[in-house]
């Protein structure tokens, strides 16, 4: 339960990260997570991680789905 709610979060952020960053949403995630992987925070790390996987496979699939819409 509480691992599906992450990931949901982490979906929710991911798609939050693209409106508001775009084409950089990826870079962003991967800075956020380096900074707190120096900071030793391994949950946020974790957490960022999946935001970052989020965001690469809503762009991997993004074209797929808006084809299938039309």
């Amino acid at each position: 339960m509480v691992e599906r709610d992450m990931r949901r979060n982490a979906q929710e952020t991911a798609l939050s990260m693209i409106k508001l960053h775009g084409l950089r949403a990826q870079a962003v995630a991967q800075e956020r997570a380096a900074e707190l992987r120096q900071q030793g925070d391994t949950a946020g790390y974790d957490l960022w991680q999946q935001i970052y996987a989020a965001i690469c496979e809503l762009r991997r699939t993004a074209p797929a789905m808006a084809r299938a819409q039309t």
